[in-house]
């Protein structure tokens, strides 16, 4: 073999393996920085956090971020700002950013435009988000015909109590909360049905209509808010038709029964409490008008038990000597084959619907 023809071997061998070298060292560095794009990005202040997972997905979706330090302050108070300038981030709306104390108002404005901010929602953006004013936003973001009340964010299973009888309207939340209930969001506007805080759905519809019969039967109220007359100068105005599951060990009404008046042989499951909050007014007018024994003339129909509560019961027995006030409840059973019907009371001797389908 020539010397020309080795030396050519050689060179093309010597080419091959500076080729495969680069070839290695180009995919390393790929791999490398493909590796350090999927990594997750942390902070400071989010391990072990309960929303750690929640942050990080809301980050890579770029909708949120943390702060210059390194941290993401996920228990801080969200501002009203913050969260509509996350809202719509998360929807992909485009807005001209604004650099300096007025970041928020493209933003605002956006959502203004959109019907999601209503023109009764407060002016005070760099002030704590009220957890009313959340669920306002967050209702109106999944459905703009909705009115954005704390009932239509629950239904939805955007808002979920802070306990089973307190939804907190006044309170404000976290940033964290915030990224869990804009992820809500952006569930139910692709069509996913959230699960639903009954107990939630309970105190909101009694917040706002005095009654929990839809959530707990389908039935619609009646007469909630009536006033009837039971003598001259002495009045009955029924305020609350609340429902209670004695089948549920978590019912937060139950709490407010006697259970010694529960008798042995009757059935939980059978059965649901109705609980009536009446106010009884006697003015001077009133005074020397009959006694007025409740359970004689409010009472319930159709009614299996009659119980005694432990606290908040309607007085006994109303002696008219002067001009008094007298608020609470008056609880009774009801067959469930009965009550999925519509609920009946028997109200100063007239008999009065105040459930129906």
């Amino acid at each position: 073999m020539s010397d020309q023809l080795k030396e050519g071997i050689f060179m093309r061998k010597r080419f091959s393996i500076i080729l495969c070298s680069v070839l290695c060292i180009v995919s390393i560095g790929y791999d490398a920085i493909n590796s350090s794009a999927q990594s997750p990005i942390k902070f400071v202040d989010t391990s072990q956090h309960w929303a750690e997972k929640a942050i990080q997905t809301a980050v890579e979706k770029k909708y949120v971020d943390g702060y210059e330090d390194g941290s993401f302050k996920p228990d801080l108070p969200i501002s009203r700002a913050e969260f509509i300038k996350m809202l719509s981030s998360a929807a992909g709306e485009k807005v001209e950013k604004v650099e300096g104390n007025d970041w928020f108002v493209p933003y605002v404005k956006r959502l203004k435009e959109l019907n999601v901010i209503p023109v009764e929602f407060p002016e005070r953006y760099n002030e704590p988000l009220q957890r009313f004013e959340m669920a306002m936003l967050s209702a109106v973001s999944v459905d703009t015909t909705l009115k954005g009340t704390m009932l239509d964010a629950v239904k939805i299973g955007l808002i979920h109590g802070v306990s089973t009888t307190d939804l907190a309207p006044y309170g404000t939340s976290t940033r964290a909360q915030a990224i869990t209930i804009i992820e809500r969001i952006l569930s139910a506007k692709k069509g996913e049905k959230l699960p639903i805080d009954k107990y939630a759905a309970s105190a909101a519809e009694i917040a706002e209509t005095g009654s929990n019969v839809g959530t707990m039967l389908g039935l619609k109220a009646k007469e909630m808010g009536t006033t009837w007359k039971y003598a001259e100068g002495v009045t009955v105005k029924l305020n609350k038709l609340i429902v209670a599951d004695p089948a549920d060990p978590d019912d937060p009404y139950m709490k407010l029964i006697d259970m010694r008046t529960w008798g042995k042989s009757f059935s939980k499951t059978d059965n649901k409490v109705i609980f009536a909050n009446f106010t009884v007014v006697a003015t001077e007018a009133g005074v020397g008008a009959p006694d007025m024994l409740p359970t004689q003339v409010l009472r319930q129909l159709d009614t299996s038990n009659e119980f005694l509560l432990t606290e908040q019961a309607l007085t006994e027995w109303m002696r008219f000597n002067k001009p008094q006030t007298h608020e609470g409840y008056v609880a009774y059973a009801l067959p469930n084959r009965i009550a999925n019907l519509g609920i009946v009371f028997n109200i100063l001797n007239t008999h009065t619907i105040l459930a129906i389908k």
